[in-house]
């Protein structure tokens, strides 16, 4: 006040800036209907200039601060959007029990290569169906799961998400498990709510280059019968199978996730030595004496032809994440332990084709060239096969007549999982 006279009059002005500045930042922080009190602003901010240019002060206003109707609409949007992104994890992780029904449009349409309805509660009944929770889903399917692997967004008012889903169907005496995998494509409103949703399976939709588009029902139909039909399997070696977590089922080819796991291995040039290690192993050749019962597959790895490197063969063992508690396998008794020997084998994405053709090494590889000419196809990533062009895993008991499951396996680099 002593170096500028004009600034004497500032105390007057103060509660009319306080006002402004109140305003604006109760604008700013507010949902998008409050923002009608920046108008008020606009009306203030003008008598706060005029006051200072008589005093020959210049106000540096606000404005700029001020945020759009826009801005905070799309603020806003994103808010609900990721509220639904969240939800729908929470609807596939618990398979619908309870349904989000807030997430959705009471129109809410859907589409799968079986069956389209529109509405939310016609919607709640086909999933309550599908999990087993209603009168026709308890009396027709067990065993019901449904993951969500991802969920993407390519546009503003589009969602994408992976699953795998499955069920028993035990109104038949074997009864079989039916699983299907693919994508789900979500159209929004401008409220973040699903106001449609269209299905896509791997095994009826997947085009050339990993794209999806629709087709008749008959397909669907098809493909669903086929996973009901019986199937005259040869007897496995082992009662455990490896698990894992499939990611895609087409009608060439599967891609599954396994888990890190423990294996006894051995190399070998002929496989009946190597069977020979390690079932020496298993039944008892190992520090504890005991008999171990390994998880099929027996696995074989199989080098790119004119490599040097020496054949593998694998038995898994443990599977640390569903097997807490329980303690390593044994090492190897001395005799063994130049040729046999435990390792850890890390979590990793798989492509695979089943045959049941002679495991022959001509025959192995022209099914490893196809399921890679597969791959290629639909724009999937393999691993180039430097050393190891890929694995032959073996599930049958050598003394099975039936039809035999044998499979190759291709590692993936590339995949969307």
């Amino acid at each position: 006040a002593r170096c500028c006279p004009a600034s004497r009059k500032m105390p007057a002005l103060l509660p009319l800036l306080c006002s402004a500045a109140t305003v604006c930042a109760y604008s700013i922080g507010s949902k998008p209907h409050r923002l009608t009190h920046i108008g008020h602003s606009a009306l203030i901010l003008p008598c706060i200039r005029a006051k200072f240019q008589r005093t020959n002060t210049i106000l540096a206003c606000a404005p700029a601060t001020a945020v759009s109707t826009s801005q905070v609409a799309d603020s806003s949007f994103a808010e609900r959007k990721e509220a639904l992104i969240a939800g729908l994890k929470k609807e596939y992780d618990a398979f619908f029990q309870p349904m989000e029904i807030q997430l959705y449009s009471k129109d809410v349409t859907f589409k799968d290569p079986l069956i389209s309805f529109q509405g939310v509660e016609k919607y709640k009944q086909n999933v309550d169906m599908l999990a087993g929770v209603s009168a026709i889903g308890r009396a027709c399917f067990s065993d019901c799961a449904l993951i969500m692997h991802n969920v993407t967004s390519d546009s503003k008012l589009h969602l994408r998400t992976r699953w795998t889903l499955q069920f028993r169907f035990k109104l038949l005496p074997w009864r079989p498990l039916a699983q299907f995998t693919g994508v789900s494509e979500y159209t929004l409103d401008e409220n973040a709510l699903v106001t449609s949703q269209v299905d896509f399976w791997d095994s009826v939709n997947l085009q050339q280059g990993g794209s999806y588009e629709l087709k008749p029902a008959p397909a669907a139909f098809f493909d669903l019968l086929k996973q009901l039909t019986p199937q005259d399997s040869a007897q496995a070696a082992s009662g455990k199978e490896l698990p894992y977590v499939l990611l895609r089922r087409t009608d060439d080819y599967e891609v599954r996730r396994y888990p890190q796991n423990v294996a006894v291995n051995t190399e070998y040039e002929r496989r009946i030595d190597a069977l020979g290690a390690l079932g020496a192993y298993t039944n008892g050749a190992n520090e504890l004496g005991e008999e171990l019962v390994p998880f099929v597959p027996s696995l074989m790895s199989i080098p790119r032809e004119g490599s040097e490197k020496s054949k593998l063969m694998r038995w898994p063992m443990l599977v640390p994440s569903i097997q807490r508690g329980e303690a390593a396998p044994p090492q190897p008794t001395e005799r063994l332990q130049d040729y046999v020997s435990l390792e850890l084998v890390p979590s990793k994405v798989v492509a695979v084709l089943s045959f049941s053709d002679p495991t022959t090494e001509t025959i192995t590889r022209g099914y490893g060239r196809m399921l890679r000419s597969y791959l290629a196809r639909d724009g999937l990533g393999a691993l180039p096969a430097e050393d190891e062009e890929l694995q032959l895993a073996q599930y049958d008991a050598l003394n099975s007549f039936k039809t035999r499951r044998s499979e190759v396996w291709v590692e993936l680099a590339e995949h969307p999982w």
